[in-house]
């Protein structure tokens, strides 16, 4: 009896096992998990940028291939449109806008704030639309129509509108189209109506099924752009998928089913796909074969058996599932580029872990493989991915010898696990910490770690393949070692590509004669074909994601020291300005790689600081002021070959740095230097009149002193003296004489007395102080002060000129307190030192 469980088991996996295709679809789920707001998918739609929009029941999700950001909505943000009874719809108005349509509802995201817009009963009113919307439609050229009552607006700008009545026209509008001149009306009747956009007019209608079955599929439309014409899914009481011929005008019913059929996408190769409560449907459209998938795989060997609510397919040629409650399913044919047969494809009875322990080929290139415990068996790829068990005394010689003698580390390293010599020479050893590398010529071994690249420490096998590289597997994930430059460069592989998740096994690596590559470990092993060691490049430029300042992450709209830094949302910034202190920056971008998302590769330079490319974080500190161009490239394949996002930086310089506080410190300097010249005029011009006032004072002293020995003459002469002068003016001239002579004598007389001042002149002279002032103002336009100290300077430079005396005792002499304090009297009255006076004295006198 257990011999015969044992047999029927093996059948019914073999039977499971068929079903394994090669070309199977293998999807990777992408949940709540991974950061998704909610997983029930309502519709998917890709941004030009390359961002994928995710709507589901809670959030809208915009993802960019690492991280989810969410926007949420709210009763404010819902207008009633009670024409629509369909499913989720997104469009897309410009590069800005997305307008979400759910039954009865209508809400408007604006990509530019990442947020909803609030009330568009209000916004409609500003685009001049007082009327109720009872539905919105946007066209493939990104054009918007409203319709209201009977009449189809075109929004062509603020308050302008193109109309067409639809008034004749029967049943309820549900999709618009419009191509060229054409424009397409869908009706839930079934029918398409054509348009003429320039003229207005009808051109004709063709109905896709007779009146008889309008309430089969009235309920829901969705109209696809394909090659010549329209795809249409319709849904009622039965599911439908349609073609209509825009050049024969003329429908064909490509399926029809018992149930909703729920969204639906078309490739240029005429390969459609329609997603429906159990999985989906995948019909070539030119042949019309048709092919339901409703079991769905995952990498890791889960079934899923789930509604799929919506599908879409990227511009990377990869395929998303939207289900109804189990999140996001991603497909790519580069995805996972490592086939990972697993336990499940072995048949039992295993009861402890699948040790794959080697491969080999023979003559005709069938692969057998060995496991523990002296398990053979054969990969048939045929049809199906099978592993029949083989009995060891069937395999021949040659097999079983490759089969038992696998690679083996070197006895003299107790702690290698495998060591291999390649075409150039060099030696390769894997150890249980790290990869050794001995190359000839060089007489030290090189080790490299995970910080240098290395998947991970624990290597297991070594192998060179025909292309020169060396692939290397250790205890999670595979390394590829290529030679650049005569530099050893890495390139990693990890579960995200479809390897193993546990560890492989040591010298279980194999390369087939048509460059097949296998790799064994524990509870399976990896395919690598040729055609897949090599990614295609990135299809999108890199998106500018988020900025840091000083470690803080900026804000949309948020003002920064009095500066708003992202006034949109990153990936719409083309330039950014920051002040002065806003200098320590931090760039985060993605690469918009769903295919592979841990094989990207970024690197940066910004011009005016880099002057080669970076392949770290793009992280400046303490830049200087002024403008700045940031150029950032993505790979997935070790090839530069892209396009690059570009982001221009400018840094304001402090306001005492500007190009205005120049040009105030020139002006500024300017004053400066034209005030030092007019004080310096001003200056020079009093000194010059001052001088020449003492001039004059010493003149009008001496002709008085002279006048008055004439008038002692004249009082001593008998003779008569003729004047002209008045009488009462030589009377008070005389007076006049007498007075200054009076005063002269006394300074004179007390000329060595330093103390001799203007009170005791006056007293001398029997006046007050006041009248002695204005007595000598008014006579020789001279204080009594700078009178004294003139008769002083006068003395002192005769002297001077005699040359008998030092300045200090003349100074004592002419009754100044120091010799420095008469220096100076002596250069403001006479332009000049003693000293220096004196020198010319003397040389005038020789």
């Amino acid at each position: 009896m257990l011999y015969y469980i044992r047999i029927c088991t093996f059948f019914l996996w073999v039977l499971a096992t068929t079903f394994v295709r090669a070309d199977d679809f293998v999807f990777t789920p992408i949940n709540v998990s991974h950061g998704l707001s909610d997983n029930q998918i309502r519709y998917m739609l890709q941004l030009p940028d390359g961002r994928m929009v995710f709507k589901t029941s809670g959030n809208l999700n915009l993802y960019d291939g690492t991280h989810f950001t969410y926007i949420h909505q709210d009763s404010r943000h819902i207008y009633p449109i009670n024409n629509y009874d369909g499913f989720y719809r997104i469009y897309q108005d410009g590069d800005s806008l997305l307008w979400i349509k759910d039954e009865k509802k209508l809400m408007c995201v604006n990509l530019y704030q990442e947020k909803y817009v609030p009330h568009l009963q209000s916004y409609f009113e500003r685009a001049g639309i007082t009327e109720t919307v009872d539905d919105l439609f946007v066209d493939l050229e990104n054009r918007v129509w409203l319709l209201i009552s009977d009449e189809l607006w075109l929004h062509n700008n603020w308050g302008k509108f193109t109309k067409f009545s639809i008034r004749d026209n029967e049943g309820i509008l549900q999709d618009v189209v419009a191509e060229g001149s054409d424009l397409y009306l869908f009706y839930n009747t079934g029918a398409v109506v054509c348009y003429n956009q320039q003229t207005r007019s009808r051109r004709y209608r063709c109905a896709a099924y007779p009146d008889s079955l309008q309430d089969v599929f009235k309920n829901t439309s969705l109209v696809v752009k394909g090659n010549n014409g329209f795809f249409q899914l319709r849904n009622g009481t039965k599911g439908g998928f349609f073609f209509f011929d825009t050049g024969k005008k003329e429908w064909t019913k490509l399926l029809e089913t018992d149930y909703v059929l729920n969204t639906l996408i078309a490739g240029p190769d005429g390969t459609a796909y329609v997603s429906c409560p159990s999985g989906f449907w995948k019909i070539n459209t030119r042949s019309g074969s048709k092919e339901h998938i409703a079991v769905l795989k995952t990498a890791d060997g889960n079934i899923i058996n789930t509604e799929i609510s919506t599908i879409f397919s990227d511009k990377q040629n990869g395929l998303w599932l939207g289900t109804f409650n189990r999140g996001l399913l991603y497909y790519h044919p580069q995805r996972y580029r490592f086939s990972y047969i697993g336990r499940s494809y072995f048949p039992p009875p295993f009861t402890k872990d699948v040790i794959v322990e080697g491969f080999a080929e023979d003559d005709d290139g069938s692969i057998y493989i060995a496991c523990q415990g002296g398990q053979y068996f054969r990969l048939a790829v045929k049809g199906s991915i099978r592993l029949i068990p083989v009995n060891g005394d069937g395999l021949s010689a040659g097999v079983r010898n490759k089969l038992q003698n696998r690679q083996q580390h070197p006895h003299t390293d107790p702690y290698g696990t495998t060591f291999y010599t390649d075409s150039r020479g060099r030696v390769w050893t894997g150890t249980q910490d790290g990869l050794r590398l001995f190359e000839q010529g060089k007489k030290i071994e090189s080790v490299f770690y995970t910080e240098d690249g290395l998947s991970n420490n624990f290597v297991h096998a070594i192998l060179e393949d025909r292309n020169k590289s060396i692939w290397i597997t250790t205890s999670y994930g595979i390394s590829r070692v290529d030679s650049i430059r005569n530099k050893i460069h890495f390139t990693n592989f990890n579960i995200y590509d479809g390897t193993l998740e546990g560890e492989y096994t040591d010298g279980a690596i194999f390369e087939a004669r048509d460059g097949t590559l296998y790799f064994g470990g524990v509870n399976g092993f990896n395919i690598l074909s040729p055609s897949d060691r090599h990614a295609s490049g990135l299809p999108f430029r890199p998106v500018f994601t988020n900025l840091y300042l000083r470690g803080e992450k900026v804000e949309i709209g948020r003002s920064y020291n009095g500066r708003i830094i992202l006034p949109v949302t990153a990936p719409y910034m083309k330039r950014i300005e920051l002040s002065y202190n806003q200098n320590f920056l931090a760039f985060e971008f993605s690469a918009l790689n769903y295919q592979n998302p841990m094989q990207t590769a970024y690197r940066y330079k910004l011009e005016g600081v880099d002057e080669d490319w970076r392949m770290r974080y793009a992280a400046y500190t303490n830049l200087a002021p002024g403008g700045y161009r940031l150029l950032v490239m993505a790979s997935n394949n070790d090839e530069w070959n892209g396009g690059f996002t570009e982001l221009y930086i400018t840094i304001h310089a402090p306001w005492w740095k500007t190009r205005l506080a120049y040009v105030l410190y020139i002006l500024f300097a300017a004053l400066l230097i034209a005030s030092g010249i007019y004080v310096y005029i001003r200056y020079t011009k009093k000194k010059i009149e001052r001088q020449h006032k003492e001039e004059i004072l010493l003149m009008r002293i001496r002709n008085l002193i002279e006048r008055c020995d004439t008038l002692e003459v004249e009082k001593d002469s008998t003779l008569p003296v003729a004047s002209d002068i008045p009488e009462s003016e030589q009377q008070q001239n005389t007076a006049d004489s007498e007075f200054l002579s009076r005063a002269i004598e006394l300074v004179e007389r007390n000329i060595d007395e330093s103390g001799y001042s203007v009170e005791q002149l006056s007293r001398d002279l029997c006046m007050d102080r006041t009248g002695l002032y204005r007595k000598l103002v008014a006579m020789l336009d001279k204080s009594p002060s700078l009178f004294i100290r003139s008769i002083r300077l006068q003395k002192a430079t005769q002297l001077i000129a005699e040359g008998q005396l030092s300045i200090m005792e003349i100074a004592d002499r002419v009754g100044f307190s120091s010799a420095s304090y008469m220096s100076k009297c002596f250069q403001e009255m006479y332009g000049c030192r003693p000293s220096e006076y004196g020198k010319k004295t003397k040389a005038n006198s020789v």
